[in-house]
C-alpha cells in the first residue's frame, strides 16, 4: 500500500464532507452499534481520523488508528486536539495496515477498516490484509470494513454508477484501467476547491472477498451491506451534493460495508 495520499490530504479532506461521506458514516453506525458500546477499536487506515472521534462518541472506551500516511497521521491528531479527546481514549501508530502485524493494545473487540481492503490487487493481498484483521481480532468481535461495493462483475459496476451519476459520486468519478486476475484496476479522479484528487486502487470480486475472508481465520457469519440512504438524511441533506445525486444511491450503490465475526 503505498503513501499516495500524503500528497492529496487537502482534496480529500474535502471529498469527505460530501453527502456520499455522510451517507457512509450513517452505514457505519449503524452496522457497528451492535458493538461499539465499551469496546477497544481498531481502526485500520484511519486517515485524518474521520471515523477515530465519531467512535468515541458511539461509545468506544477506547481507540487505536494506524495508517501508512504520516500526512493523515498529523491531521488525525491534530483532530483529536481539537475534539478535546485524550491519549487514553484515541492513540495513533505509523504501519501498512495491509500486512499482518499484532498492534500494541489487541487484540480488540472491533476492528474497523474504511476504504483498506480496495488496496489489495489480488487474492493473495486480499487474504494478508484480513489476516491483519484476525490477528488482532478478539474471539467473538467483529470486523467492519467500508470497501468496494460486491459485485461478480467490477467494470459493469462502474459503468452503471457512472452513468447514474455523471458528475461523479461525491466529486470522485471512478475509472476501470484494466482487468486484474480477481477484478479489475481503478482509477479515481476528483476536482475540489483545495485541488485535484487522483488515486488508484482494486475492485475485486465478492466471491474473491469472501474466499480470502474465510482463508485468513474469519470464520464467522459474513454479511454485505450497500449504500443506504435514510429518509432522515433525506431531510437533513447533510453535505453539498445536490438532490438528484442522493437519491440515486437508492438504486445505484456507492460502496459496500462488510461484516464479519470471528
Amino acid at each position: 500500500m503505498s503513501t499516495q495520499y500524503d500528497a492529496i490530504q487537502a482534496p480529500y479532506d474535502e471529498i469527505r464532507k460530501t453527502s456520499i461521506s455522510f451517507i457512509e458514516q450513517e452505514n457505519v453506525h449503524g452496522a457497528i452499534a451492535p458493538w461499539i458500546h465499551g469496546a477497544r477499536v481498531l481502526d485500520l487506515a484511519c486517515g485524518s481520523g474521520f471515523y477515530t472521534k465519531e467512535f468515541v462518541g458511539w461509545g468506544a472506551r477506547s481507540v487505536l488508528g494506524v495508517d501508512i500516511s504520516s500526512a493523515m497521521l498529523a491531521g488525525a491528531r491534530r483532530a483529536m486536539d481539537e475534539a478535546g479527546l485524550n491519549a487514553s481514549q484515541v492513540s495513533f501508530e505509523q504501519a501498512d495496515c495491509t500486512r499482518p502485524a499484532a498492534y500494541r493494545g489487541g487484540p480488540f473487540d472491533v476492528v474497523f477498516g474504511a476504504w483498506l481492503l480496495n488496496y489489495a490487487g489480488g487474492a493473495g493481498a486480499l487474504t494478508d490484509a484480513f489476516r491483519n484483521v484476525a490477528a488482532n481480532l478478539a474471539e467473538g468481535g467483529r470486523f467492519v470494513g467500508v470497501t468496494t461495493a460486491p459485485t461478480h462483475d467490477p467494470a459493469a459496476f462502474y459503468a452503471a454508477e457512472n452513468a447514474a451519476r455523471p458528475r461523479g459520486s461525491g466529486l470522485l468519478m471512478g475509472r476501470p484501467t484494466g482487468p486484474v486476475d480477481d477484478g479489475f484496476a481503478i482509477h479515481m479522479h476528483g476536482d475540489t476547491d483545495r485541488g485535484a484528487v487522483d488515486f488508484d486502487f482494486f475492485h475485486l470480486r465478492q466471491d474473491v472477498y469472501e474466499a480470502a475472508a474465510l482463508d485468513a481465520g474469519l470464520r464467522g457469519p459474513l454479511e454485505w451491506r450497500v449504500t443506504a440512504v435514510s429518509d432522515e438524511f433525506l431531510e437533513s441533506r447533510r453535505g453539498h451534493d445536490d438532490f438528484e445525486e442522493v437519491e440515486s444511491y437508492k438504486v445505484t450503490p456507492n460502496y459496500g460495508v462488510l461484516i464479519i465475526a470471528k
